[in-house]
């Protein structure tokens, strides 16, 4: 395998996507046994819903970057040019509505994580 790909960003999404899902089947399976690692693990999960936050405003920045350089270009009937700016459009505002999801998600991870710190503390 060519090393680029291995760390491709595709790739790496779908790991980090098997990742949740192996955490999930755990949880799922009972073992998060104390309150202490269910605080870590809420730890986590808030730093993973915080990079998101600044991951989504980036892929919607490489998308524009790349109409504007011409690698991203629109198919089909009409002006291709206008088609393509509005899914880019339509593209940054449902990115831009995760990433409120993502930062509400943040700060209830937080706030989960600080009623759950008593529980917590041995």
């Amino acid at each position: 395998m060519n090393p680029s790909t291995a760390s491709s960003p595709s790739l790496l999404a779908a790991d980090a996507g098997a990742a949740v899902r192996r955490l999930s089947r755990c949880v799922g399976e009972g073992e998060l046994d104390s309150p202490a690692e269910m605080y870590r693990v809420l730890g986590a999960l808030r730093l993973l819903a915080d990079d998101l936050t600044h991951l989504l405003p980036a892929l919607q920045g490489r998308l524009e970057e790349g109409v504007l350089s011409g690698r991203v270009t629109g198919h089909g009937a009409g002006d291709a040019v206008e088609a393509t700016w509005d899914s880019v459009g339509d593209v940054g505002r449902a990115l831009t509505h995760a990433g409120t999801v993502a930062l509400l998600m943040t700060k209830e991870l937080e706030y989960s994580q600080a009623a759950l710190r008593d529980l917590a503390t041995p």
